[in-house]
This record gives structure tokens, C-alpha cells and sequence, in this order.
């Protein structure tokens, strides 16, 4: 009797451990790429690829972890099918939801199966236990400005700053930032210039050094080429059109965006000077007519 339980305790640890009746041929999620706190669809395709028929199947997702980022929505994890005939194919969907604060990148979910089989009269459990994967994407959006107050007057050099601004969930990776030739100006630093990353809902500045030209126009429009990649290592390119104003350094000072010259202290002695200059050499001049 004892040998009778060890080699059925014996069966059920080799069922266990080589006996895979079942496997996934395939699966699909709607959306493909799931935005955090979006809801996402998975289905999975399990076909019995044994010889014999399997009864109580059981799949589930295992959620439990702390690093899959994903709760049930409306729905179990786990799903069970009475039986599946040798050779047939059958359909488990899973709906999910991707928690708010979830980083982009690509999850792993456990999925466990399990089943039983019989084998010489016995029936026998099996366990089975793979791996499926999520990817969890936002583009990043990243909008160009120029900074208003900075004044650009022609014939001096100036330096005028772009800000950029990723108000995506996902961080946007490796930036170049490159301006289009430019009618009018002279760039003393490179046109393209390299930022790295923006984390979402931050921002960042790019400066450029420039002289203008005395007869530039006073609205000189530029293209500006944003080259950046999300956290998938997926490619975005993006243009972008500004447009500088340009003032000679009279008309900045006609319209008070530039300070008038101010009478330093030295013109205020030397006006003293002159003056004090002046009224001495007419006191002497009043003197000489008293004498006469």
C-alpha cells in the first residue's frame, strides 16, 4: 500500500514538474501599447497540443507582485474552462487596468495554468507556468517657445532662449534641438544643440549667441527641429515655426523696451566744470567793465 502512494505521489511530482499539455500559441492586447490608468484588453490562446483530453483548466494572471503594475477591471484574473479536447484551441480574455503612476517600460506578467490529464486510469494534476509582457508607452510632447523678454537689437549680438516642454506622461530621451539657416543672423555658437533628457512635465532651455544684421528684417521667421525618442527607443520628429522680432537701437528706445542713455555722474561734474568755467570767466569779464 505504502509503494502503491509513493509511486502515485511519485506520478503527480513528475506531472508537475515535465507534463505540458497545454501551451500558449499566442497573444494579443488592445491597445498595443497601454497608457498609464488606461484600460487594456489581453487575450491569450491556449491549445492542447497533447494526445489526450484536459478538464478543469485554469489560467491565471499572477498580479500579486509588486512590479507588475496592473489590477483586474471589471473582471477576475483568473479564468476556468471544464475541459479541452486534444488538439483544440480556446480563447482566455483578461481585462486590466494600468495603475496611474505607472512608469513607462515593458512588464512582465506571470501566468500560471493548470490542468488535469488522465494517464493508465489516473487523474493526474499539472501545473504550468510562463511569461507574458505589456508594454506601457505615452508619447512625449514637447512644445517650443521663445522667451518674450529677451530684446534683439540689430547690429550688436544678442542671445535669444528657447524653452521646451514636455507635458507628456512619458520623459522624452536623447533631444537634439537643431535651427534652421536663418536669413539675417550669424550664429557664434552650433545651430544644433543636444539637451539629452526631458522628464514629463518638466522643461528645459536652450541658448543661442547671435549677431544681426543692420538691415534685417524686423520679423525674421525660423524653423526649429526637434529629434527625440520615448522610452521604447521609438523615433519622433518634430518641426516647429517661431518668429523673432528685431529692433534697430532707436527704435528700442522710441518704444521703451530699451532705457534711454542716463547722465553718469562723470557728464554731471564735467557739466559742473564747464559751467563753473563759465561763471568765472563772466565775473571777470563784469569786473574789467566796472574798472573801465
Amino acid at each position: 500500500m505504502n509503494n502503491k502512494i509513493l509511486i502515485l505521489l511519485c506520478m503527480i511530482l513528475i506531472s508537475f514538474s515535465f507534463v505540458t499539455a497545454v501551451s500558449i500559441t499566442d497573444v494579443s492586447s488592445s491597445p498595443i501599447e497601454v497608457v498609464p490608468g488606461e484600460i487594456i484588453d489581453i487575450t491569450l490562446e491556449i491549445e492542447n497540443i497533447f494526445n489526450y483530453d484536459v478538464t478543469n483548466l485554469n489560467v491565471k494572471l499572477i498580479l500579486s507582485d509588486a512590479e507588475v503594475p496592473f489590477a483586474p477591471y471589471q473582471s477576475s484574473s483568473e479564468k476556468f474552462l471544464d475541459n479541452l479536447d486534444k488538439g483544440d484551441e480556446e480563447d482566455f480574455k483578461f481585462k486590466l487596468i494600468t495603475l496611474p503612476d505607472t512608469s513607462t517600460g515593458i512588464y512582465k506578467i506571470p501566468v500560471e495554468i493548470t490542468y488535469n490529464y488522465e494517464d493508465d486510469n489516473l487523474t493526474l494534476p499539472s501545473l504550468k507556468s510562463e511569461l507574458i509582457s505589456v508594454t506601457v508607452n505615452s508619447e512625449p510632447k514637447l512644445k517650443v517657445s521663445l522667451d518674450d523678454s529677451i530684446v534683439l537689437i540689430k547690429g550688436k549680438e544678442n542671445t535669444f532662449r528657447l524653452k521646451i516642454i514636455n507635458s507628456g506622461l512619458s520623459d522624452a530621451q536623447f533631444l537634439y534641438v537643431t535651427i534652421s539657416n536663418v536669413s539675417g543672423l550669424k550664429f557664434l555658437n552650433e545651430k544644433e544643440q543636444y539637451l539629452g533628457d526631458i522628464d514629463s512635465d518638466d522643461f528645459d532651455n536652450v541658448e543661442y549667441n547671435v549677431i544681426i544684421n543692420e538691415d534685417a528684417s524686423s520679423s525674421i521667421t525660423f524653423t526649429v527641429t526637434l529629434k527625440f525618442m520615448d522610452a521604447t527607443n521609438k523615433e519622433f520628429i518634430e518641426t516647429t515655426t517661431l518668429v523673432l522680432n528685431t529692433y534697430s537701437l532707436k527704435e528700442a528706445r522710441e518704444i521703451g523696451i530699451v532705457d534711454r542713455p542716463k547722465i553718469t555722474p562723470y557728464i554731471v561734474v564735467f557739466i559742473l566744470i564747464i559751467g563753473y568755467i563759465f561763471y568765472r570767466i563772466e565775473k571777470k569779464r563784469k569786473l574789467k567793465k566796472r574798472k573801465k
